[in-house]
């Protein structure tokens, strides 16, 4: 990302894809994925039974899927109910990796994931160690909400935040491409997406103004997609 000064970055501008679940299942199409953060919680019973569960549209689109998750109860609850291969792990931790080297990814899979973890630092510095040691080539998918969304603002305007009571980072496009540059990364390519925010006519009128910000500014879009490689 060129910068334009010591407090300011270029905007990234990169397409702004309307969903994004279709977003990632066109990445990841027929490729080998290691699916972090496989489970919901606390909603992978609901997400499940309703079948808007990442995971599941994962397993009909990838070649291969092993998902890993530290939540022990919800991979069990998708072993009962989807079958396939999976591991309990921390991906931070060198001694849990080893079944995932094995697992020979192309593609590394961490759907709005790293907002959640309190050591994203130690989360990226794991997946790049494991991207490493599984081969040549593999690719690592991040998608988190961004921090410059045009629903923030007007959020911001009613003296509301709008914001996963489990969130305990929000990421600009700079701020995250500097942390994965820190932890042995690259960025490669960037897309933004949209959120629905429901069927109300707030609602209605968050997503209508969200989608003329965005055609404007991408960097306006409520989430972000970067794809990233190793440093070698």
């Amino acid at each position: 990302m060129p910068k334009t000064g010591f407090f300011s970055q270029q905007l990234v501008s990169a397409p702004v894809m309307s969903d994004r679940d279709d977003l990632l299942l066109n990445l990841c199409a027929g490729r080998r994925v290691l699916h972090v953060g496989c489970a919901d919680s606390p909603l992978t019973a609901e997400k499940l039974k309703c079948g808007s569960l990442l995971h599941t549209k994962l397993l009909r689109a990838a070649s291969a899927v092993h998902g890993v998750d530290v939540d022990r109860a919800g991979v069990e609850l998708l072993r009962e109910h989807l079958g396939g291969e999976y591991s309990v792990a921390d991906v931070a931790d060198p001694s849990d990796r080893d079944d995932l080297v094995k697992f020979r990814p192309e593609v590394v899979l961490a759907g709005d994931v790293i907002e959640h973890v309190r050591d994203a630092a130690s989360f990226l510095h794991g997946l790049a160690a494991l991207m490493r040691e599984a081969g040549d080539g593999v690719e690592l998918i991040l998608s988190t909400p961004n921090g410059l969304a045009a629903k923030n603002m007007i959020n911001t305007l009613a003296g509301l935040e709008i914001i996963h009571p489990d969130h305990v980072y929000v990421f600009t496009p700079a701020s995250l491409a500097r942390l994965v540059s820190d932890c042995g990364l690259r960025p490669k390519r960037w897309f933004f997406y949209h959120v629905d925010s429901g069927n109300g006519a707030r609602a209605r009128f968050y997503d209508a103004v969200s989608r003329v910000a965005a055609h404007v500014r991408p960097g306006f879009s409520e989430g972000q997609v970067l794809v990233c490689q190793t440093v070698t």
